[in-house]
């Protein structure tokens, strides 16, 4: 009888064990994976500083910079319709609030590897309209990766300007406990790097800029511009001004730069991030005055001129100055109390789950398939029963 129950638990003692052994490499792959009932909403609050007029695109007077109360409402929401086993798209929804008075929403849409978290190419992906589809693939957002390390840098998309950028630890404060958990502090930062066509055009930004338009820049700068026009219409010769008249007609083009500074901790269990609370970023403009270099050419031909000399100077110092960055605006801001302790409430429940999948359930089965298996072999290990010819010797 005993050899019967022996064999039984020797057999179930191994069936547990390797049941345990499957369950860390099939089910944790298959379970551990980004859930298709993401539904979160964060909040921001800060201030953001205009240094140009948002209605006339005019720079503002130093010291007559315009300062107001920025909220920040971030919607991240699962389209679970949309999932399969291995990916999964998620909508984002920022809306702000500058003044008091709201803004257009701004809507992005993501398709992450649902293991990894990972951005991965697909056309479903796109950043403030469906017709602009973008390829993030290789990037993180809006989540960093399960089992995160803080000895990894991460690329972190930014929407802004169309590319990852490098997400490394905080030097000094690497992790830190915040309201119960454990949590690793990064850092973004860049500078002066090109935003994307669909931003500027999302935005309503001006592309160019009119000589009616830079006229008040230029009479800053010392220059006057309808002066100047009316002394070169004395002095140029017709063809020369013709090619001066046709350039300021067409306009000045502008491009747009973005520069960053921002920490936050993430929960390195589930990738969730669960405090923004240090945050600045600025939208530049530089006049591109690439394409008037031809023109500064003919101009120059006039420059011992007694009656333009002084005014084409003045316009040669101005080419370099004018190619400068000037801000648009800036804004500051970090998380709410309430979304921290909400967002670590999420970790929390996230990180349960994990833990039961990876941890709980395979150690029991492990556990119990061994106590069952040393019971069994100490069941069958008893003396071996002599046998008839034995006893008679």
């Amino acid at each position: 009888m005993k050899g019967a129950v022996s064999k039984v638990l020797i057999v179930l003692g191994i069936l547990l064990i390797l049941a345990a052994i499957l369950w860390w490499a099939i089910a944790v792959n298959a379970l551990v994976k980004l859930p298709n009932d993401v539904d979160v909403e964060n909040k921001y609050e800060g201030q953001i500083t205009y240094y140009v007029d948002p209605a006339t695109h005019q720079p503002l007077p130093e010291g007559q910079e315009m300062t107001l109360p920025l909220e920040v409402s971030q919607k991240i929401v699962a389209l679970s319709d949309g999932f399969d086993s291995s990916r999964g798209p998620i909508k984002e929804v920022l809306e702000l609030s500058v003044g008091g008075e709201a803004q257009p929403p701004q809507e992005f849409v993501y398709v992450l590897d649902r293991k990894t978290l990972e951005n991965v190419k697909d056309d479903r992906a796109y950043a403030w309209s469906p017709a602009n589809v973008v390829n993030r693939e290789g990037s993180y957002y809006p989540l960093f990766p399960f089992d995160t390390s803080k000895d990894e840098t991460y690329s972190i998309w930014k929407n802004e300007i169309g590319k990852g950028v490098e997400a490394k630890i905080v030097e000094g404060k690497e992790e830190v406990d915040k309201e119960g958990i454990t949590v690793y502090n990064f850092k973004i930062s860049f500078q002066d790097e090109e935003v994307v066509e669909a931003y500027v055009k999302g935005m309503g930004l001006p592309t160019a800029l009119s000589l009616e338009e830079l006229k008040p820049t230029l009479r800053a700068a010392g220059v006057d511009v309808d002066a100047f026009m009316t002394l070169a219409a004395q002095v140029m010769q017709a063809e020369d001004l013709q090619a001066l008249q046709k350039a300021f007609q067409g306009g000045i083009p502008l491009k747009y730069y973005w520069s960053m500074e921002q920490e936050l901790s993430v929960d390195p269990k589930t990738g969730t991030p669960v405090d923004v609370y240090n945050s600045s970023e600025t939208l530049s403009m530089k006049v591109d005055m690439s394409g008037l270099a031809d023109l500064l050419g003919i101009v120059m031909k006039y420059k011992d001129d007694p009656r333009l000399g002084a005014a084409i100077n003045q316009l040669s110092g101005l080419q370099a100055a004018m190619g400068e960055a000037r801000k648009v605006f800036s804004y500051e801001y970090k998380s709410t109390q309430d979304t921290i302790t909400a967002s670590v409430k999420e970790a929390k429940d996230g990180a349960g789950k994990i833990n039961v999948v990876k941890v709980y359930i395979p150690w029991a089965l492990l556990i119990v398939g061994a106590l069952i298996l040393i019971v069994g072999l100490l069941i069958g290990g008893g003396p071996v029963e002599e046998t008839g010819e034995e006893k008679t010797e």
